[in-house]
């Protein structure tokens, strides 16, 4: 609109200057006239385009149409719209993903499947069970492995899957989908910062969960930094769309991170004690001055060395309390 109005305005100011002109003046001006109408009529056709494109695309997931199919419309017109077309785009991609995660884990336990999906996995290392974090070698279905399925139906299944932007993970043995949201990066170049960022934090827990089995997947530095860097995304980006999705992430790996898991203790079995490991990871935390969750972690500290580093109910029953202080620390922030 402000386009229109400012070249209504360049036109009765020319219009005025015309009585001023000679022959030749004037069908410069004219000529300079035709050439804004023009350009302004191009922009217009664009954002008609923009329109057309983003109708067709409601219209499109208004029936049930599976990821896949979505990202092949996706990939054809994500680069012939403006960045909050794009960010729109995407994020209905993910709704309808976790919307289909319930249908194709339901299609994924059907008749054989399962057995024929593990037979083809890589071998479990037994020597991994014995170890603290997950290795990734087991823990997804091998793209490279799809040739290799003789069930047609299967295959056909695991393909439609993966070309939606999923990956398949084995949990307690059998193989699920989640989203894959590090091949969702693809569409980054199209996306907002704080859209971009999400997706790769989201893609570090779909690279590797945090808990499977219920064991904690990661070290308790690596856990640590997760929660650094969902914190600096809270404080950057206070008014994204994902602001409440990525605090209740760091809700969830502040927890693991003061609690362990039931297959991950922080402390010794026998004797009650924090782990050396664990109580390191805390040191280092305390030091980075400057975050929400150094202090945090530095409340947490207090109350373990107070109780000798021993951990039981007296340390936990703590936990609630500073989790929902952290919690309401990060929420102020906004």
């Amino acid at each position: 609109m402000k386009k229109v109005i400012l070249i209504l305005i360049s036109s009765i100011l020319l219009i005025t200057m015309i009585t001023g002109c000679n022959g030749e003046d004037i069908n410069e001006i004219s000529n300079q006239l035709v050439e804004d109408m023009e350009s302004n009529k191009t922009e217009k056709v664009v954002e008609n385009d923009e329109e057309k494109i983003m109708k067709d695309f409601n219209n499109a997931i208004k029936g049930d149409i599976e990821p896949f199919l979505l990202v092949k419309l996706i990939d054809d017109i994500i680069d012939k719209v403006k960045v909050d077309y794009a960010i729109e785009m995407v994020l209905k991609l993910e709704e309808i993903q976790g919307n289909y995660i319930e249908r194709y884990t339901e299609e994924l336990f059907m008749e054989e499947y399962q057995m024929e999906l593990i037979t083809l996995s890589d071998v479990f290392d037994s020597e991994l069970a014995d170890k603290e974090y997950a290795s990734e070698d087991y823990l997804f279905f091998s793209v490279d492995k799809i040739k290799d399925i003789k069930n047609e139906s299967l295959k056909q299944l695991v393909e439609k899957i993966i070309q939606g932007k999923y990956k398949l993970i084995n949990m307690e043995g059998a193989y699920y989908p989640i989203i894959d949201y590090e091949g969702l990066k693809v569409y980054e170049a199209y996306l907002s910062e704080d859209i971009k960022e999400y997706i790769d934090l989201k893609s570090m827990e779909s690279n590797m969960p945090v808990i499977l089995d219920g064991g904690i997947t990661i070290s308790f530095d690596e856990l640590a930094e997760r929660l650094i860097r969902t914190e600096n995304y809270l404080l950057k980006y206070p008014d994204s769309v994902k602001h409440e999705e990525i605090l209740r992430l760091y809700g969830v790996y502040l927890k693991f991170y003061f609690e362990g898991s039931p297959n991950t203790l922080i402390y010794d079995y026998e004797t009650k004690t924090i782990k050396e490991h664990v109580l390191a990871s805390y040191e280092k935390v305390k030091n980075m001055e400057g975050t929400i969750t150094s202090g945090i972690v530095s409340k947490y500290l207090d109350i373990i060395k107070e109780n000798d580093n021993l951990i039981d109910e007296n340390v936990l029953s703590k936990v609630t309390e500073l989790h929902s202080l952290a919690i309401a620390t990060l929420e102020e922030q906004n």
